[in-house]
């Protein structure tokens, strides 16, 4: 991994530690190593995060999963059970889809910092069942967050926030089913199928679809260093 884009990295997670640091007695702080979803309908390549028309027309997506000479991809998503704030962070790459890759002249790193606060819900589905799956049943403009262009398309820092769809979800981490139907996904309860709507809206798609999975037995309290080394 570059040095850049090591410090990128380092300062998420900084970040994450001080959020952890100050969690409510009792609170614990979920974390979860984000991936590509296998099924998104622009693959291949495959993807975490789809934003039509970012710079210039055309699909655009990023991979949570890419590694190259420069570095490699690095997506992680928290809970907090008490707060039930979610926050999404890390590298990515991608752009502009080709079919089988991204166009070379516009592509690159991406660094995403999103958090719902608003409405996440612990349940089973968009109407409120009892469960343990998390859902976020509405749009708010507090929901949000940026992606911002590193060293490509002019460093570009993009805002987006959550977008409600049909049923009045603006965002799902399921446990026990996949929003693509893969049924390893559904039937691992380590893992999480993610999907989700973002705003402004275009004539494309705007959305998260990824697989997080448990990166971490929940505990209390955590350090720095012991963060830090599940990304070395």
């Amino acid at each position: 991994m570059s040095q850049r884009l090591r410090s990128v990295v380092l300062v998420a997670l900084a970040a994450a530690v001080i959020g952890l640091s100050v969690l409510p007695a009792g609170a614990v702080l979920h974390v979860f190593n984000c991936s590509d979803h296998p099924n998104g309908g622009a693959v291949p390549p495959t993807y975490g995060l789809r934003l039509d028309n970012l710079v210039g027309t055309g699909v655009f997506t990023f991979s949570f999963d890419h590694v190259d000479g420069t570095g490699s991809a690095m997506v992680t998503m928290t809970w907090d059970d008490v707060t039930n704030e979610i926050h999404i962070f890390g590298l990515a790459y991608g752009g502009e889809d080709t079919g089988s890759g991204w166009n070379a002249a516009n592509s690159g790193w991406v660094d995403i910092d999103f958090t719902y606060v608003d409405d996440v819900n612990v349940q089973d589905d968009c109407a409120g069942s009892a469960g343990d799956d998390l859902y976020v049943d509405s749009e708010s403009a507090n929901n949000n967050g940026t992606v911002t262009l590193l060293g490509w398309g002019g460093d570009t820092v993009f805002n987006f926030s959550g977008k409600a769809n049909a049923t009045g979800c603006a965002f799902i981490a399921d446990n026990d089913t996949d929003s693509k139907g893969n049924s390893t996904i559904a039937n691992d309860l380590t893992k999480y199928s993610v999907s989700g709507w973002l705003m402004p809206p275009t004539d494309g798609y705007r959305d998260w679809l990824f697989v997080a999975e448990m990166g971490t037995v929940p505990v209390e309290q955590t350090s720095w260093g012991a963060l830090k080394k599940l990304y070395e």
